[in-house]
């Protein structure tokens, strides 16, 4: 074998490993979107949120004479909260992480899993692929629906001079965290369906986990208080700045991007590494 010959094997076996990691990719784009259920997920969420935003900012249009002087005169947290209200996020939240779920379990329960990983052995790339796919276009899905959420409330609100730009001074910080809610949900609920691997567990996990903790802890308590920071609904609350509560325990907006990035990280520690360990 020449010199040649002999540098050319390394290259060859690269451009194989990545033609592999591409076809899974193209595999698992497949499976997603051969998921009816998906389409109609994304679609019926993304309409519902812009209603409830447009609602929200057509209120507070419609009643703005009612606003105090000093609420007119700084509309910026209630512009925000218009342009994505809680109740928005939880539907996001809800829709975005009924997918991740489904992604995973759905293999589980028909038994496609085990003949995914005969085929390829290589779980953990499995995984990945799927994790790729998923964040994909779930921020996408975040990118259109929140950003045109933002836009549209905003148009609405500036028929009386109270909208915002998205280059106003913390704007753009704002609404980027309702965008990676997008993401980051799904990819919470894949960590879930791997360690529990039953839809009606997964989803109550998830729900338990992402929604109910956060939404049920008091602020009022340093302990409670503490344990809601590090919920990632908590967190995104925190970033946006639509709470109109009282605040006895507050904390800085970078330990919000923290909970993000390290629910975040977790999430996908766990999805890659929980099936290179158990049995399929």
């Amino acid at each position: 074998m020449t010199e040649s010959a002999i540098e050319a094997v390394p290259e060859t076996a690269k451009t194989n490993a990545r033609t592999s990691f591409w076809d899974l990719l193209a595999a698992e784009w497949i499976k997603f979107w051969s998921l009816l259920s998906i389409t109609w997920t994304l679609v019926v969420s993304g309409v519902a949120i812009l209603a409830f935003n447009c609602y929200s900012a057509y209120g507070d249009y419609a009643n703005l004479e009612g606003f105090s002087a000093a609420a007119r005169a700084d509309f910026t947290k209630y512009a925000m909260f218009d342009a994505f209200t809680p109740v928005s996020c939880l539907v996001l939240i809800l829709a975005l992480g009924a997918i991740g779920a489904n992604v995973v379990v759905s293999e589980y329960s028909t038994g496609l899993i085990r003949s995914t990983f005969t085929a390829v052995p290589a779980r953990g790339a499995v995984m990945v692929a799927k994790l790729v796919v998923v964040t994909a276009v779930s921020s996408l899905y975040g990118l259109v629906v929140v950003g045109g959420s933002f836009f549209v409330t905003q148009a609405i609100l500036d028929q009386k001079d109270v909208g915002l730009s998205i280059t106003d001074p913390g704007v753009a910080e704002r609404v980027l965290a309702s965008v990676l809610m997008a993401p980051l949900a799904p990819l919470v609920a894949m960590a879930i369906g791997v360690l529990l691997r039953h839809s009606i567990a997964t989803i109550s996990g998830y729900v338990v986990a992402y929604i109910l903790v956060p939404i049920s802890l008091s602020e009022q308590t340093y302990a409670t208080a503490v344990i809601g920071h590090l919920t990632p609904y908590r967190a995104w609350m925190r970033i946006t700045d639509i709470d109109f509560g009282s605040r006895p325990y507050p904390w800085p907006i970078s330990d919000a991007w923290t909970v993000y990035a390290v629910w975040a990280m977790v999430a996908v520690i766990l999805t890659v590494v929980v099936v290179k360990r158990r049995d399929h």
